[in-house]
């Protein structure tokens, strides 16, 4: 049979051809073997750039092109050394372009591996959690809403189930399904009302489905390069620096024109000129910019992967460090999502939920109708009860388990026969169950927050039997409700609706009249490390918001132990913000800290409010309806234990342990890494402009060129690229956490930056040209006194480079106040430049392709005084411009 035509067949049939009990699934073994025969449940990946073609990008810069033009010209000329150096180190440059590129390459695929799909199977009679990759036919899938559909199934049990298929279809409006359906075999897809295909995603309810197709075989697989994973793009730090490097070039262009005119005007032979010209290319452009960004970038992305922050985009690294606010979910992130049952409260008073309880008694049968209207799962291993499913679900069925009232037993004597889930909007769950006999029918149990539940009861069981919910039993429900919530504790009713013999197809209408049994009350504490995240991200200028689903009371309780709120502060609800219109939320957001009863819309004005006032929003998310404020804030943050699937398809970050201090940790990281990339960017393009600006005082001066295009390319990609790497590994300077968010709008460069690059231009210009009079000055005789002094140029340089990449760590403190061993990496970066210089200066083979002559005891003595000379000087004026600044 063809795989399109599994929607005209029964659902038994399709589990008997499938050779599958649904009951138990698949076992272990079966999966393996056809796990061998179908493989992976991937789609295949598009297919990558050859080799070739990612080295010949390397190429497209312009920055590089305009080097291969000074190549060529310097060939052309005549200048095989200068012209074939240039043209090697470029070579080398696109090389090594290509190996980083591959190993950033690596680095995002080990990190999309964190955050690989998984999926809820049955498989040897229990539900367990599989990567989708493993799918195989025949698995019976498990789906509830915000679940991404993992493969092509004929569902086999549906409720209320709704999926959007607009990314397969098109069609914009989540369509239902319907198990029981038997279609015709022309059906169109979008019109497979009995069907869930891979890569659509579940709104509502839930169902169970058997594999039909995986990977290439499903329906989306079908269709070619329809579905390719997102690419990164360069991000806006990325796209600024290349931005500046072209006016850098532009200005360069410019100059060298002008300089040229000058030359020819004095006489200067124009292949002299031209030279210059190739050498003013070389010392603008800035070749190791690009491949440093890169890698601090991506070794950032790991650092932060490792504190459990995996970043799905790029430009999320970047706007951690903007980040004003934090919009924080309560259960989960701020506390442990470790619900325990506490506390049981009945109309005759408390009972322990530590001891066994009867199911004919008040507390067995709050505790069984609980569990029973639940869709967690029971198991049992090694003598321990599991469950699996919705934290709070779990805590009622292991809470259940514990007093002796196992939900397997209590299903199999009072099966569910039908539902009204769960949703956001409704707030409360409903389930109907046989009561044993045909003629005993059906009743059904509510389960849901206090407010919802009560507000449609009319009568409380008592131990005798049912009573009237009179105004005085009213009060005592909702004072036992009050003290629980204001203690921190989470708070469900649960109630029976009046024995109907036959079910009406209108299941929510008999969700009245019920009949309360009592309240449960469970523990989520909050997390140990979240007062001090909050804390900290306070004293960074950071204010965090608390935006949950829970009541009030119990909101402001768990604020008030984290410190987001005080004994002042106020909640507003859901209902209470429907009220306010725009202008008036965007008052409330200013000084509301919690947020309590908010449904996902909610989430999206509060996001709106917030980006209305020039706020940079960070917002977290686990659900399938939060996938529009994720995207709409400015760093969507979902949940990587419990969020949904398309929840974090939306997010720019993944939280892999759902913890409030990662995403405190991560806004550090962020800081982190944007510091770093503007100290390596300040340092390499401190060391162009320094360049830049000798050349063109020693055309001014009509002396000779001072440094050669092998030694201005030797100094900016070997000289300068390792220490620049350096800096992108230095650690967090002390106080990231305790200044103010960065302006977006600020540029890498700031003028107090641009004033130090400026003076530091100057003090390394003068060092260099000192250096080349001296060398010009002490030249031995029969040597070419250019060449020596092109040599002491050259050796003052490379070596002021070296040291002033240790005064780059800080850019506003001296280097002694931060602890010279801090950054052990830099000088490892110092050691080799060291090393290397010394090679090409002392080797007798080295020293005619570089252009350099052997400088004697004197000559290292000069060039290494004069290399200190700038480093030492702008020591006390970084604090200096800091210090006016502020």
């Amino acid at each position: 049979m063809s795989q399109s035509n599994w929607h005209t067949l029964p659902a038994s049939e399709v589990t008997s051809r499938l050779k599958v009990d649904p009951a138990r699934g698949l076992t272990a073994a079966e999966a393996t073997e056809r796990l061998g025969r179908y493989g992976p449940n991937r789609l295949a990946e598009e297919r990558r750039r050859g080799l070739l073609a990612a080295f010949i990008d390397q190429f497209r810069d312009a920055m590089v092109l305009i080097l291969l033009g000074a190549s060529l010209l310097a060939l052309l000329l005549g200048e095989f050394l200068d012209g074939g150096a240039i043209l090697a180190i470029v070579v080398l440059n696109a090389v090594l372009g290509l190996v980083q590129e591959f190993k950033a390459d690596q680095a995002l695929a080990a990190l999309k591996e964190l955050t690989a799909p998984q999926c809820k199977v049955r498989r040897d009679g229990r539900v367990v959690e599989i990567d989708t990759r493993e799918l195989v036919p025949g698995d019976v899938v498990l789906l509830e809403a915000g679940d991404p559909v993992p493969a092509d199934l004929r569902l086999i049990r549906t409720v209320m189930m709704q999926i959007d298929e607009s990314l397969l279809t098109g069609e914009s409006v989540p369509v239902h399904k319907e198990a029981g359906k038997v279609l015709k075999a022309g059906t169109p897809l979008a019109e497979r009302a009995n069907m869930a295909f891979m890569s659509t995603a579940v709104t509502y309810g839930h169902a169970e489905g058997v594999v039909v197709a995986t990977g290439m075989e499903t329906e989306v697989g079908r269709i070619a390069g329809k579905l390719q994973e997102e690419q990164q793009e360069a991000t806006p730090l990325q796209k600024r620096l290349s931005q500046f490097s072209r006016q850098l070039g532009a200005a360069m262009l410019v100059i060298v024109v002008i300089l040229g005119a000058l030359g020819l005007w004095r006489g200067m032979p124009w292949l002299e000129v031209l030279m210059v010209a190739v050498s003013l290319a070389v010392a603008t452009i800035p070749e190791g910019l690009p491949a440093v960004t890169t890698i601090v970038l991506a070794l950032g992305m790991q650092r932060m992967a490792r504190r459990n922050a995996v970043i799905r985009r790029l430009s999320a690294v970047e706007t951690l460090g903007s980040a004003t606010y934090i919009c924080s979910d309560k259960t989960g992130t701020l506390t442990q999502n470790k619900m325990t049952v506490t506390r049981l409260w009945l109309a005759e008073g408390w009972a322990d939920p530590d001891q066994r309880h009867a199911l004919d008694s008040p507390p067995g049968q709050l505790l069984a109708a609980a569990a029973l209207c639940t869709d967690a799962s029971l198991s049992e291993e090694d003598g321990e009860f599991r469950s699996v499913g919705d934290p709070t679900e779990t805590a009622l069925v292991l809470g259940a388990a514990k007093c002796g009232l196992d939900k397997r037993a209590l299903e199999r004597d009072f099966p569910r026969v039908a539902e009204v889930p769960f949703s956001s909007d409704r707030k409360r769950m409903t389930t109907f169950h046989a009561l044993g006999e045909a003629e005993e029918g059906y009743t059904g149990i509510v389960k849901g927050g206090p407010d919802v539940v009560l507000a449609r009861c009319t009568r409380i069981r008592l131990a005798e039997g049912t009573a009237a919910l009179t105004p005085e039993r009213r009060r005592a429900v909702e004072e036992a409700n009050r003290k629980m919530a204001e203690e921190g504790i989470r708070v469900l009713a649960v109630a029976f609706t009046r024995p109907a013999v036959d079910l009406p197809g209108d299941l929510a209408a008999l969700e009245k009249d019920l009949e309360l049994i009592g309240l449960i009350g469970m523990t989520d504490p909050a997390r140990p490390e979240s007062a001090d995240a909050v804390r900290r991200a306070h004293e960074a200028g950071i204010r965090t918001m608390m935006i949950t689903g829970d009541h009030a009371t119990t909101a402001l309780a768990i604020a008030r132990q984290v410190g987001i709120a005080d004994e002042n502060s106020r909640v507003l609800s859901g209902p209470e913000l429907d009220q306010l219109d725009d202008e008036e939320l965007d008052r409330a957001v200013r000084t509301v800290p919690v947020y309590a009863r908010v449904s996902p819309e909610h989430k999206l004005r509060i996001v709106e409010s917030l980006r209305r006032q020039g706020q940079v929003v960070a917002m977290t998310g686990d659900g399938v309806n939060d996938a529009p404020a994720l995207k709409r804030a400015d760093i969507g943050v979902a949940m990587g234990v419990v969020g949904t699937g398309v929840a974090r398809g939306a997010a720019d970050m993944v939280l892999m342990d759902d913890n409030f201090a990662t995403i405190v940790a991560a806004i550090e990281e962020g800081r982190t890494i944007y510091a770093n990339i503007q100290k390596a960017t300040f340092f390499l393009l401190s060391a162009n402009v320094g360049e830049l600006l000798i050349m063109t005082v020693a055309m001014l001066a009509g002396w000779p060129v001072p440094l050669q295009p092998i030694h201005l390319l030797w100094i900016n990609l070997i000289t300068d690229s390792l220490p620049a790497i350096a800096l992108g590994l230095e650690p967090a300077e002390e106080g990231t956490m305790r200044r103010k968010p960065r302006n977006p709008r600020e540029p890498v460069l700031t003028r107090r930056l641009l004033t130090l690059m400026g003076i530091q231009s100057v003090f390394i210009t003068a060092a260099v040209l000192a250096a080349l009079f001296l060398g010009l000055r002490t030249a031995p005789e029969g040597t070419s006194a250019a060449a020596v002094g092109s040599t002491y140029a050259f050796a003052t340089l490379a070596l002021a480079q070296l040291w002033w990449a240790h005064g780059c760590r800080d850019l506003a403190r001296p280097s002694w106040r931060i602890g010279f061993f801090r950054n052990r990496v830099a000088w490892v970066a110092t050691a080799v430049g060291l090393a290397l210089l010394l090679a090409v200066m002392t080797v007798p083979g080295l020293r005619p392709f570089f252009k350099v002559t052997a400088l004697s005891l004197q000559g290292w003595l000069t060039v290494l005084g004069l290399s200190l000379l700038p480093t030492l000087l702008m020591e006390p004026l970084k604090a200096l411009v800091a210090q006016m600044r502020k």
